[in-house]
């Protein structure tokens, strides 16, 4: 599945609205480097590149376009207000290059309007990790032509330890795998086949034992044809384990666990390998 870059599912964390203001540290460096900012003193958050010249201004809040509420558990601050003298777009465009100097991805951009004006807000949502559980929004507020305010808003996903039950401890464990198929095309039928191939059936739980429980926040589906996949995991022992990858979320269901994130569709898109081997 490709992400576009605007994630109009993705339940957005940044919601100037819903944070509480703290009092801001500004980190300045020397007069060679980029000025920082951190957005609090409490938890691990993340330091911010200054825009050159910014000044606080009077307003508290500006408000964002992200309007998802906020994820219960998430660690969420937000900055002061500061306004430069310069055109929106140049405020865009610097963080846009700086942010992704500080190991970050743009993931989203919104615009909305603000209440009781005509301004828009224009909104950058950025975030790295491997779960980009560590996001930062920037709110960009054109006053003028050449007046500008904007705000930090960030958010750290809390992300549940995986149970130790969830694993499947050895892939010999395994006698065999009933599965169910359907490719990401509307209409598709589904494929049925039996994984039987010790080496099949070691790749298929070398992915599943990898992947990591999905931060709640983050779960968010594309269009859904049934594209996805059901696998029936036969043990020696008689157990039966049933597993469902829903390739539309990027997610896959294990027993004892909750949701886990099949980052890049990894464990669908080998099951669509093997899908074809055995046609």
């Amino acid at each position: 599945m490709i992400r576009g870059i605007v994630h109009w599912g993705l339940p957005l964390l940044l919601s100037s609205g819903l944070l509480t203001l703290s009092n801001v540290p500004i980190v300045y460096g020397s007069s060679h480097r980029v000025t920082t900012i951190a957005l609090a003193s409490m938890g691990t958050v993340p330091q911010i590149p200054l825009y050159p010249h910014s000044l606080k201004a009077t307003i508290a809040n500006i408000d964002s376009p992200f309007t998802m509420p906020l994820a219960g558990g998430a660690i969420n601050h937000a900055s002061s207000v500061w306004q430069v003298r310069v055109p929106y777009d140049a405020v865009e465009n610097w963080y846009i290059h700086h942010m992704e100097q500080e190991g970050y991805h743009l993931i989203s951009r919104g615009i909305s309007s603000i209440s009781h004006s005509q301004s828009l807000t224009h909104g950058l949502l950025f975030a790295k990790g491997s779960l980009d559980t560590d996001q930062v929004g920037i709110n960009i507020l054109p006053l003028s032509p050449s007046l500008t305010d904007y705000q930090f808003l960030s958010a750290l996903l809390p992300v549940s330890k995986r149970p130790a039950a969830s694993y499947i401890a050895s892939a010999s464990s395994v006698r065999f795998i009933d599965v169910t198929y359907r490719a990401w095309r509307y209409g598709s039928p589904k494929i049925s086949f039996v994984l039987r191939n010790p080496k099949e059936i070691a790749s298929v739980i070398q992915v599943l034992n990898h992947e990591q429980v999905l931060p709640p926040a983050l779960y968010h589906c594309a269009a859904d044809f049934g594209q996805g996949a059901t696998l029936a995991i036969h043990f020696h022992n008689g157990q039966i384990w049933q597993v469902t990858d829903n390739a539309a979320c990027e997610t896959v269901h294990v027993p004892l666990c909750p949701p886990l994130a099949d980052s890049g569709l990894t464990l669908y898109h080998l099951i669509a390998n093997d899908a074809m081997t055995h046609l």
